[in-house]
């Protein structure tokens, strides 16, 4: 596992839908901006959109530098990022 820091933004529910019959969408979403270092020393500032299972645990540090625990796997030759079930952030003010 790996920890995230960076700026709480964004706390919402994505929309449900329904497609071919099947339903998709209602998931908790966080928004979190981080600082990514480049190759070359440099840093750019990237959008992290995660989904949740544990959105109470998000909701007071709305606004807030925060740090938490997330997991990571490939699919195929991206790589995605995920928040475990239970995980909470922790302040870094």
């Amino acid at each position: 596992m790996l920890n995230l820091t960076g700026h709480l933004i964004n706390i919402f529910k994505q929309p449900k839908g329904e497609k071919d019959g099947k339903e998709y969408g209602g998931q908790d979403k966080v928004q979190v901006l981080g600082e990514v270092e480049l190759p070359d020393g440099g840093k750019r500032m990237d959008m992290f959109t995660l989904t949740t299972r544990d959105i109470q645990n998000f909701e007071p540090f709305l606004g807030q530098d925060i740090t938490f625990t997330i997991g990571v796997f490939a699919t195929g030759k991206s790589v995605s990022f995920f928040i475990p079930q239970g995980v909470s952030p922790v302040s870094k003010a």
